[in-house]
């Protein structure tokens, strides 16, 4: 008879292909004194319900409460334990390729300590987590449910997760949606840093360095790729339509430096896209 807050999946092998797939979870744990010297195999989040713990990681430590979760990346030494009377986690095991892939799109490459936004709506992402480990169904099918599940939850934890009092990443986009709003509505305009900087009230050195630590790229690579995607729209709705004129209606300067933008972006020319996709 399984633990009624515990469950541990039996994997086939192609599931294992999955670029996420659960391997354990645990909710309502009474954390015990947890020890690895050569870290844990695959990876772990353990979210704090009540009480406090410690975690040591190299050379330092990190107290746990309430309201804050920790990330443990495989094969990193660390140690972990109740400094409190009772120490309440949950906690979920996990791997698959797509996992630091996941995790280096907002800059995480190894086991780090946060504190969450809305940590009661985590919870009850690994509640259904673990209905779904635990459904009376056909044991691969199950798996694939928990995949589906676990990818939602990891990309709704780095969206909640912040370090040392920063903004989470939700929040960082949150502060950037007048740029990208003003950019989906002037996109076949010309765009300046200092207009985009202005914006948010800021110096156009600070606003680059913000938009590039959130978004992972350049203000002017975003903005090449908004006009790259309303004129996919353009060549497939006006199939008459030269690439002069529809990379001037978007924003570019000459076709040639708009199909050598397309190129570099999707692999392919234009005209090459507008054959591909073309309606018959």
């Amino acid at each position: 008879m399984p633990h009624p807050y515990r469950a541990f999946p039996v994997l086939l092998g192609r599931e294992k292909l999955l670029p996420f797939y659960l391997l354990g979870i645990g909710l309502h744990h009474q954390q015990e004194h947890i020890r690895r010297d050569s870290g844990i195999q695959d990876y772990q989040w353990i979210q704090c319900r009540s009480g406090e713990g410690k975690l040591k990681l190299g050379g330092t430590e990190h107290i746990i409460k309430q309201g804050m979760g920790m990330l443990l990346f495989p094969g990193q030494k660390h140690e972990y334990y109740a400094i409190s009377g009772s120490w309440e986690v949950d906690w979920v095991i996990f791997d698959g390729s797509g996992s630091a892939r996941l995790f280096e799109t907002v800059g995480i490459t190894e086991t780090s300590v946060f504190t969450l936004a809305s940590p009661e709506y985590l919870l009850s992402r690994m509640q259904e987590l673990l209905q779904a480990a635990l459904a009376p169904q056909a044991q691969t099918l199950s798996n694939y449910a928990c995949s589906a599940i676990l990818y939602t939850l990891l990309t709704e934890v780095i969206q909640r997760v912040s370090v040392e009092g920063s903004d989470t990443v939700g929040q960082q986009y949150e502060r950037l949606k007048p740029v990208l709003d003003y950019i989906d509505q002037h996109f076949a305009e010309e765009i300046s840093l200092q207009t985009l900087a202005g914006l948010l009230c800021v110096t156009p050195e600070y606003f680059c360095h913000l938009f590039k630590k959130t978004t992972g790229i350049r203000p002017i690579g975003y903005v090449n790729q908004v006009r790259i995607n309303k004129s996919k729209e353009l060549l497939l709705d006006h199939a008459q339509r030269g690439m002069h004129d529809i990379a001037h209606e978007v924003g570019f300067e000459s076709a040639s430096y708009y199909g050598a933008i397309f190129k570099k972006l999707e692999r392919l020319t234009p005209g090459e896209f507008r054959r591909i996709y073309q309606k018959s």
